[in-house]
């Protein structure tokens, strides 16, 4: 299935997540340990630019001033219920989502925010961010493209920047589909040994990796991006 399939499944199905018993605090817990590896605020980043002496404010410091403070949630669906915990570490929030639906109750809740209804595999990233994901959303990613995107997604970090998702993890890499939900969906795992090897290769200190519904394979893995 290709991801904009994917997101047309999910037009159908957003009854799941605003029916009243969708349970709010799911992934929050893991957003707060994620948060919680960034090394400062914007604010703080800010004040330490503007304190140094005039010829010390070269043209890269600049850069990571202006470009510190985003947030980019990868499949951010419709409950918004990350923006609160992303905004009060002091980043600008974005969400990005293939279901036009998903997205439309979003936008009513939150119409000043910024939303963008693309495949995030071939979305163009103008931008750096200080955290970026993808909850619960980056196993619909077709497998052959999972790595190509966690490459883009690293090179979008600022410095020090934390990335955070959620995965099956499996011994091997593979794919399937199923319809649980209702309408058939596909997911894919590199593995979580691929996950490892290919985050680290591409740059990033493993911060956190925990299975938090065992015995089900769902996966946290939060890795920063290292300072050369």
């Amino acid at each position: 299935m290709t991801p904009e399939e994917t997101g047309k499944a999910y037009d159908t199905i957003t009854h799941r997540w605003t029916r009243p018993e969708f349970n709010q605090k799911n992934g929050i817990t893991a957003y707060q340990k994620a948060l919680s590896f960034l090394p400062h605020t914007p604010q703080s980043e800010q004040d330490r630019v503007h304190s140094r002496a005039p010829n010390e404010g070269d043209a890269h410091s600049k850069r990571k001033t202006q470009e510190y403070g985003y947030a980019l949630d990868i499949g951010c669906g419709c409950t918004n219920r990350f923006v609160p915990i992303i905004e009060s570490n002091g980043l600008t929030y974005e969400g990005i989502d293939v279901s036009n639906d998903m997205l439309a109750i979003a936008k009513s809740q939150l119409p000043a925010h910024t939303f963008y209804c693309a495949d995030v595999c071939t979305f163009t990233l103008t931008k750096h961010y200080s955290f970026i994901s993808a909850w619960d959303s980056f196993w619909h990613i077709p497998l052959a493209q999972q790595a190509p995107l966690l490459k883009k997604l690293v090179d979008h970090l600022v410095d020090d920047g934390v990335l955070l998702f959620s995965c099956g993890g499996t011994t091997e890499s593979g794919e399937h589909t199923n319809k649980v939900m209702g309408p058939e969906v596909y997911y894919a795992s590199l593995g979580l040994h691929g996950y490892i090897a290919l985050l680290m290769d591409a740059g990033c200190f493993v911060r956190h990796v925990e299975f938090d519904q065992h015995p089900e394979l769902h996966t946290i893995i939060i890795v920063q991006k290292r300072v050369e």
